[in-house]
């Protein structure tokens, strides 16, 4: 729960992250990493989890 707490702040206060118009690109590119290291997360255990259970067979 700390964890996300300071992240958030970091967000805000560090990399002032916030709905201004001058900060709205470097929250969509914020948005499109997390993006796009979920789906790499998901992915991979998806992968992983197939490949377990294959194994299995």
């Amino acid at each position: 729960i700390t964890a996300v707490a300071q992240v958030l702040v970091q967000l805000v206060y560090f990399l002032h992250m916030n709905s201004s118009s001058e900060q709205r690109w470097n929250v969509i590119a914020f948005i499109y990493t997390v993006l796009c290291i979920a789906v790499l997360l998901v992915g991979s255990v998806w992968i992983m989890n197939y490949l377990h259970y294959n194994m299995m067979i």
